[in-house]
């Protein structure tokens, strides 16, 4: 049976909370989230070309974990994540109700191509004639080989530029 997902959950996805919280989770070390929900009060964001998420700033505030989530019901991975955004929007929309303000940072991430100038070295056909590669099925009297710097696939990944304590 395929769960269906609330608006609101498809809307963290679509714009970017989520990559938000992950990125405060398991990158920004200097923020202390064990035993704490992540809740992305503001920002500024892009969707890149490639799907990948480049943050200019986001701003998150810390609620302490009072429900728990139930996995009971989860069978995919997908649904896990759902039952836990699910349970952290009712125990975060609890605690705001009662007043309780958590603290608040604000994380400046930078997405970084770790393989930036690495390259691999490998033989290639060249055409004298054209002066140009070629696919070395096409290889011909016109041809020959030469050693061709490719560039390594990127790598991308999330560093932290700051994270300010509001």
């Amino acid at each position: 049976m395929e769960r269906k997902y609330n608006t609101e959950y498809i809307n963290y996805v679509r714009h970017g909370e989520s990559a938000a919280v992950f990125i405060t989770r398991d990158i920004a070390k200097e923020i202390p989230t064990d035993g704490m929900w992540i809740a992305v009060v503001d920002g500024e964001n892009k969707r890149r070309k490639d799907g990948r998420w480049d943050f200019k700033y986001f701003i998150i505030e810390l609620f302490p974990r009072i429900i728990n989530p139930d996995y009971s019901k989860c069978i995919s991975e997908e649904d896990k994540k759902y039952t836990t955004w699910e349970t952290a929007h009712i125990d975060i929309e609890k605690q705001r109700s009662k007043g309780y303000h958590g603290v608040k940072y604000k994380v400046i991430p930078c997405l970084v191509n770790r393989n930036k100038d690495r390259f691999i070295v490998k033989k290639a056909a060249w055409n004298n004639r054209f002066n140009q590669w070629v696919p070395d099925r096409c290889f011909g009297s016109s041809c020959e080989w030469r050693e061709r710097k490719i560039p390594v696939d990127p790598k991308w990944e999330y560093e932290i530029v700051s994270v300010k304590k509001l």
